[in-house]
């Protein structure tokens, strides 16, 4: 069966098609990938608002997503589409994704910061075997989320979801109020997630891997 779904981040939109195993739910084939830099988050913390030009970037990549369905005939209104912390904190988000959905047709469901680090660890679970449990840490433009699971049964054991990411923090930069932020962040008991081996997952952590591997392309 073939399944579409559309990220809305703070920092990206992403699109994802591939055709899935109807038991595992296991991607077999990739059938679109595709990423668009917005930076819905920029601002956020100053505004509470999405950035006019953020989203008219976020309107011109679901544009593009939407031809791209139509090329392969597949049904608007069966494209899952999710928003995450930026998307919880604008204040302009409902009106926004109103208009998105009147014009182009896709209906967007904003995630609680639990459902993310769910289906996150459930992403990340899928593609690993075994019994022990991991941690994961999730980066995007607003937020970070840290996950401990157990693998086999799958079950999250406790997470956490930080209030910093990429957007966020290159705007603390800009004000000069990044270490204050960052130390207010920091000042809880992180002792649930220590670990040997981290997995992390998202644009920031790619990128970030790439940058160490010394790839100039990523």
């Amino acid at each position: 069966m073939i399944r579409a779904s559309v990220d809305i981040g703070s920092n990206s939109v992403l699109l994802l098609v591939a055709e899935v195993d109807k038991i595992s739910g296991r991607i077999i084939k990739e059938i679109l990938n595709l990423s668009s830099v917005t930076s819905l988050g920029k601002d956020l913390d100053k505004t509470k608002k999405f950035h006019p030009e953020s989203m008219a970037a976020t309107k011109i990549a679901l544009t593009l997503y939407k031809a791209e369905l139509d090329k392969i005939n597949f049904e608007i209104g069966n494209v899952l589409v999710t928003a995450t912390e930026a998307s919880r904190i604008a204040i302009n988000a409902k009106d926004f994704f109103l208009e998105i959905f009147k014009e182009l047709g896709f209906k967007i469901i904003l995630v609680s910061a639990l459902g993310e680090a769910y289906y996150t660890a459930l992403g990340v679970g899928s593609t690993l075997e075994g019994n022990e449990q991991v941690v994961i840490m999730d980066m995007g433009g607003a937020s970070t989320e840290l996950i401990k699971i157990k693998l086999d049964p799958f079950e999250i054991l406790s997470t956490i979801s930080l209030p910093v990411g990429s957007v966020r923090a290159a705007d603390w930069l800009l004000e000069n109020n990044f270490e204050s932020n960052m130390a207010t962040i920091l000042d809880r008991d992180f002792s649930p997630y220590m670990t040997k081996s981290l997995i992390g997952v998202a644009g920031t952590m790619t990128s970030l891997a790439s940058m160490f591997f010394g790839h100039h392309q990523f």
